[in-house]
């Protein structure tokens, strides 16, 4: 019961280290107008300022789950945690452009570690069964809360400076450091695999056909949710005249459908016992609510409830391709667990920035509106259906209790 106790304890305080980078990857869209104001730069300087985080993430990710899959979590834990704290503290007292832009690849470098360390921590703590409920659970929160801090930052900075709301992030980031530094580690009765090299590590995956398809159909179905739910959700309902305060809600409802999917359809994978059905069921279901989103038209009544409702299933059943992690985390040994999941994240990021530009190849002189180019976004998700006839599934009864 301790040990349980115990690990809830780790797992709450790795999703509190997930929430702390979601919300610095995510608080340069609130604070790009005072930002550029404070440092004297215009709009693409401060674009390219912020995006320096993508680039400290993206080269760090498979390194950051080979130290996971190495160490005790402990010291790779909080390690990350400090970085990404300090790249705050250094980005909250910036003069000048470069100075940030270099505190947000360290605090890129720092968030890298995050999302990883939850799912190698939840696999260490608790039985197989638990992996997907724990790691959704993880996820719900990350997405509500940071749309409750991002709604608390626009108040912040009705009577705080930009400068201010980053120090008061870069002392929570100091206090998780500590509480990381004190509580998180590896269990005892963990069986620490035998070690191998980075380059062993990495070969072992990409070797691995089973995992490649896992990280396509994920890149094609929760990458092209999340570009649709961050930026592409818009077109329409511009289109439509859709009141900006409204649009917004719409936008909400997808993160808040993916909230409340990826641990309930984790449990609904165990209770049937197989992750393919679940997941096969969820994405042709998802894709027909994503063909609803762009196509349907917005008829003339005063309230945009069919389209928030819309919008929430197309985030609660296309988060159904959150348990391709699942199934990666299952097939994969413990000394390579880490590196398995950091390549399939580092694919779905990859894949989510891509999707950001890709429709704007479809716009043409004669093609200029919505429904002439994002049929990319359902066309990609049934490309992740049709990988699925060719992946296994991971559910296995005699290793879920372990």
């Amino acid at each position: 019961m301790q040990s349980k106790i115990y690990g809830s304890l780790v797992w709450f305080i790795a999703t509190l280290f997930v929430i702390y980078s979601f919300c610095l990857n995510t608080a340069a869209a609130v604070f790009a107008d005072a930002i550029k104001t404070t440092l004297h730069a215009n709009n693409f300087d401060v674009s390219l300022a912020t995006g320096a985080f993508i680039l400290g993430f993206a080269c760090m990710q498979i390194p950051a789950g080979y130290l996971l899959d190495k160490f005790n979590a402990r010291f790779v834990v909080s390690t990350g945690v400090f970085l990404l704290a300090l790249g705050n503290a250094i980005a909250s007292f910036s003069t000048h452009l470069i100075i940030f832009a270099l505190a947000n690849i360290l605090q890129g470098v720092g968030a890298s570690f995050a999302f990883i360390a939850a799912a190698i921590l939840i696999s260490q703590w608790f039985p197989g069964k638990i992996f997907p409920i724990l790691f959704g659970l993880t996820q719900m929160i990350s997405c509500i809360s940071a749309g409750i801090i991002h709604y608390y930052f626009t108040v912040l900075l009705q009577t705080h400076t930009w400068n201010e709301v980053y120090q008061g992030l870069a002392l929570f980031g100091c206090v998780l450091f500590v509480l990381t530094l004190l509580l998180v580690k590896t269990p005892l009765s963990y069986k620490r695999p035998e070690s191998i090299s980075l380059k062993d590590s990495l070969a072992a995956v990409l070797e691995n056909k089973q995992i490649w398809l896992c990280t396509i159909a994920a890149a094609a179905s929760f990458g092209v949710l999340l570009a649709y739910a961050s930026v592409w959700y818009l077109q329409p309902e511009t289109y439509y005249a859709v009141k900006n305060l409204d649009a917004v809600i719409i936008g909400g409802m997808i993160f808040f459908g993916i909230g409340v999917g990826t641990p309930l359809l984790g449990w609904f994978s165990n209770l049937v016992k197989s992750r393919i059905m679940v997941i096969h069921l969820t994405l042709v279901l998802g894709t027909m609510a994503l063909l609803l989103g762009i196509y349907l038209p917005h008829f003339n009544i005063d309230t945009l409830l069919i389209i928030k409702f819309i919008s929430f299933c197309i985030g609660f059943l296309l988060s159904g391709s959150m348990l391709f992690y699942t199934i990666v985390s299952e097939i994969s040994p413990d000394n390579t667990r880490g590196v398995a999941i950091s390549f399939l994240n580092t694919a779905v990021f990859l894949f989510n920035t891509l999707m950001l530009f890709v429709p704007y190849l479809f716009v043409t002189s004669v093609s200029k509106d919505f429904f002439t180019y994002l049929w990319i976004f359902p066309f990609c998700t049934l490309i992740s259906v049709l990988l699925l006839y060719f992946i296994k599934d991971s559910y296995r009864v005699d290793t879920q209790d372990n």
